[in-house]
């Protein structure tokens, strides 16, 4: 117990010195932690940040899904084809290299060309607690992560009274360049003993502006709505929950088609409790059904310029965790047992991958001021291919493994992986306020099922043929890294350097198939192998320069590279970040204005000569300020008003699509200028 309260002090210091978050709020959660617990081992490491939802710390203004109001965050940006399912990344990575996890549960988009990543359907709930993980920081985050985490936590009610109380939020919201009207509200009611809570939301979004007045499709309808039982006595929380999320006619210029529908539901239940007993002492036990359907064409929300063309992929997920906290030889350990299965129905093949892992961390104390964080993690893949070999109808009579055949000289096959990871990380007190770490970690992440088995023999809209290869082999990174955490009277500042070595990264290739390809099967996207290298940095802090006036700002690079050819990387940001100034004009009314910046990406994987290469090309710089009120005068209801883009400048996001539907364009640019109002009234 002593070395758990070491460790809660430990992540308080840290937590003190996190970008967004209120020093307060974080000391009082600390307090509150149960000392038994032992999860300040993932939430408190020195490359996480958590932030309270509720609190506003990452941002007010209305948001179009999840992802969109994450990329606020340090370290973490996103890629944008429309308005809804913008994709994030961190650390060079993105996708099935991330790990989004959603109240212990996964959700996995079914459209391989990401119109529905799984951020797109996380409703973040007022009570929510985000933790963003910059690059692989524990064995215990899920499986895969090697370039982070976004965990989604959703907290039973802290309801101390055995009588009935009802606590809630309504939020509304209107931003004037998308024209997107947003509300929302949940409600929990419960005593000590248990709780029953709900929440909906729904939003409506047209097509907005770029900075030159030009639209841009985006457009989208979004509603969700859930409902959580749950029973609290004394050291434990038994619950049950249905989550409902569902996207209408969302437009993407970004993409050759748009999509009519896409659509999650969600079922999980778990127990968390305290165990009396020597060696166990907590118990957590979660299981969940995550149902993805997805719809799209090129013909019921656009003129079609070619063929019509329709799908409709599914992806179901489902998965279950044991976790506990327990003491082994004088030695507090955590450890998990976790199995999630994956199977996408898409084009020709439907392919399941199941993944079952196993995996401890612990901490030992090296003298007052030094730590050793250590985790081991061992998984186990199998993969399975379905109606691989069913000739197709329609079109072609061609099999899947005809198609694989064709590009890789071989067919699908039940694969088995056993893969080895673990971290080693040092952490040093080098004064009360001052925190050094450093580390090094291997992750090893397996092929989705897009990577596998697609198996796309005409392409989105005719133009391409998209092959997914069934003998990838899993990704490896081997990542070092060094950062340092500081918290003064008045100023706070965290960074982060890291290199990352990865053999058999999984590559996206615009060249064509080995010995290359007949003239019936041109412009094929296939995956590859290669080794490469990412690496960069991270950087931010705040400084009150004021009693009433704060400084704060962001910096984070990336570099990527090909090892083998001496190429960039795809989707690798530039240098960016923010800068700002938070001023509490008066008791009740504050005032924050940020820049947004980017240098130009001049290394990039791109040839316009041939069309090859995963970037549309080079980007330019950009700087882009906003402005945001905040008027708390009518206590309990809060008031957000402000203005986003304020120049109205014209830029893209290096990482944004290439704009599809409009030929004059490159890239799907950013909105413009837009000025938003958001009311939020807690009872």
């Amino acid at each position: 117990m002593q070395n758990t309260l070491k460790l809660g002090a430990f992540g308080a210091s840290l937590l003190l010195g996190s970008f967004f978050t209120s020093p307060s709020v974080q000391a009082e959660e600390v307090l509150k932690t149960d000392p038994i617990m032992v999860e300040g081992t993932v939430l408190f490491n020195p490359a996480s940040t958590s932030y309270d939802v509720g609190e506003q710390t990452i941002g007010s203004a209305p948001y179009s899904d999840s992802a969109d109001y994450l990329s606020a965050v340090p370290g973490l940006s996103v890629s944008r084809s429309g308005g809804h399912g913008l994709e994030p990344f961190m650390r060079g990575q993105s996708k099935s290299q991330l790990n989004i996890v959603n109240g212990n549960s996964y959700a996995f988009g079914a459209c391989p060309g990401r119109m529905d990543p799984p951020t797109s359907y996380i409703h973040l709930q007022p009570q929510d607690d985000v933790t963003i993980v910059r690059g692989y920081q524990s064995v215990l985050n899920g499986f895969g992560g090697t370039g982070g985490s976004v965990i989604v936590k959703q907290n039973a009610p802290d309801i101390n009274s055995e009588d009935m109380q009802t606590t809630g939020l309504i939020q509304g919201g209107y931003d004037s360049n998308h024209e997107m009207w947003e509300s929302g509200a949940n409600v929990t009611s419960g005593t000590s003993a248990g709780y029953v809570s709900a929440y909906a939301s729904y939003k409506e979004a047209k097509n907005y502006e770029d900075g030159n007045g030009k639209e841009v499709r985006s457009a989208f309808k979004e509603g969700a709505t859930g409902f959580k039982l749950g029973y609290t006595p004394d050291d434990a929380h038994l619950y049950a929950a249905v989550d409902y999320h569902r996207i209408d006619d969302a437009l993407f210029a970004g993409a050759g088609m748009d999509s009519p529908l896409s659509k999650n539901v969600t079922y999980k239940a778990g127990l968390e409790t305290a165990l009396d007993h020597d060696v166990f002492h907590t118990l957590h036990v979660s299981g969940y059904a995550s149902l993805v359907d997805h719809i799209m064409d090129n013909y019921s929300l656009r003129t079609p310029t070619g063929m019509s063309m329709r799908a409709t992929p599914e992806s179901n997920t489902y998965g279950f965790k044991l976790e506990s906290d327990m003491t082994i030889m004088n030695r507090l350990v955590t450890a998990l047992a976790e199995w999630r299965r994956n199977t996408r129905a898409s084009a020709m093949p439907n392919v399941t991958v199941d993944e079952l892992a196993l995996a401890a961390e612990t901490t030992y104390d090296l003298g007052i001021k030094n730590r050793l964080v250590t985790g081991v993690r061992y998984d186990y893949v199998h993969t399975d291919y379905d109606k691989a070999g069913d000739p197709q109808t329609g079109m072609t009579t061609r099999t899947a493994d005809d198609v694989y055949q064709q590009f890789y000289g071989t067919t699908s096959s039940p694969q088995e992986e056993h893969n080895l990871g673990g971290l080693v990380r040092l952490e040093h007190d080098y004064t009360s306020q001052t925190m050094l770490y450093t580390g090094f970690s291997r992750a090893v992440r397996t092929a989705d099922v897009i990577e596998r088995g697609l198996a796309n023999y005409m392409g989105m809209g005719g133009a391409m043929s998209w092959v997914g290869n069934p003998d990838i082999n899993p990704e490896q990174h081997h990542q070092f890294d060094v950062g340092f955490d500081t918290q003064q009277a008045d100023f706070a500042l965290s960074g982060s350097a890291y290199a990352n070595v990865v053999k058999d990264y999984i590559l996206r290739d615009s060249a064509r198939a080995q010995g290359g390809v007949t003239a019936d099967l041109p412009n094929a996207d296939i995956y590859r192998n290669i080794d490469a290298f990412l690496g960069g940095f991270e950087l931010n802090g705040t400084w009150d320069v004021a009693d009433d006036m704060q400084l704060f700002g962001d910096m984070t690079y990336t570099y990527g590279t090909n090892i083998d050819s001496g190429d960039a990387l795809a989707q690798i940001p530039p240098l960016q970040g923010k800068v700002g100034l938070d001023w509490q004009a008066v008791d009740h009314f504050g005032v924050r204005t940020t820049m947004r910046w980017a240098t130009k990406q001049t290394r990039v994987d791109a040839d316009t000569a041939t069309g090859s290469g995963r970037d549309v090309g080079k980007t330019a710089g950009y700087a882009v300020f906003d402005v945001e009120g905040t008027l708390t005068d009518f206590e309990p209801a809060t008031l957000n008003f402000g203005i986003t883009n304020v120049l109205d400048t014209d830029y893209a996001n290096h990482l944004n699509l290439s704009n599809a539907y409009d030929a004059t364009e490159v890239q799907v640019e950013e909105p413009g200028r837009s000025f938003y109002v958001k009311l939020s009234v807690p009872f």
